[in-house]
């Protein structure tokens, strides 16, 4: 028997989407950057959230998924988390995460969070993966409040970029990228005004160029 959505109240209504091939997709995604992660050194661990308690249906398809595949890969750790549960773990106990794999909404929205632990949005690179392109940016997006005055964060665009480079198999000079940019962080001095100086954007931009 298929149950009809009651829309008798007035009001907005929206339907969660939660398909088996994509989640399918994003999952092995997530243990296989797990498993890359872990011969670098990381723990090599996936956590997987989602409000299966509640949203039994779609959110509990996407843990049933997530679970299954996790079954392929006895190498990599595997754990899961009801999303607000997750979101104290988040705050409280970040360094204890690798990698996190859960629907788009959550993710739009702990990344955000996740961004606040580690010292805002000027420093959270993102990467958009398709089966045959991807496409990296910051996570703040145009920041059109602070345009023109010469003071925003590059470092999140920079390690975004250190991301592309590694996807474009370019992997030595992603890690140039990045040391250069850990540096600049290590000694304090030219540092841009969300981070507590007062370094201009061209400024930091010089400092990482010097590491370089």
């Amino acid at each position: 028997m298929r149950a009809e959505l009651d829309t008798s109240e007035r009001g907005k209504y929206a339907i969660k989407v939660i398909t088996e091939r994509n989640t399918r997709l994003i999952a092995h995604f997530a243990f296989k950057l797990a498993r890359r992660r872990k011969t670098e050194g990381r723990p090599g661990k996936v956590t997987c959230t989602s409000k299966y308690n509640m949203l039994r249906e779609s959110d509990g398809l996407f843990r049933q998924l997530v679970a299954e595949v996790a079954g392929e890969y006895p190498d990599i750790k595997y754990e899961e988390f009801i999303v607000d549960d997750f979101a104290r773990r988040l705050v409280q106990s970040s360094h204890d995460l690798d990698v996190v794999v859960m629907p788009n909404l959550y993710g739009d929205i702990l990344s955000d969070a996740a961004a606040g632990t580690i010292g805002g949005l000027g420093l959270a690179p993102s990467g958009c993966y398709g089966d045959d392109y991807a496409y990296f940016e910051s996570v703040h997006g145009t920041a059109p409040d602070i345009m023109g005055l010469g003071i925003i964060n590059p470092t999140a665009t920079m390690l975004s970029a250190a991301m592309m480079l590694e996807y474009l198999g370019l992997g030595a000079a992603s890690k140039r990228f990045e040391d250069a940019i850990r540096k600049v962080y290590a000694e304090g001095k030219v540092l841009p005004p969300d981070q507590g100086g007062s370094a201009k954007t061209t400024e930091f931009t010089r400092a990482v160029i010097s590491h370089l």
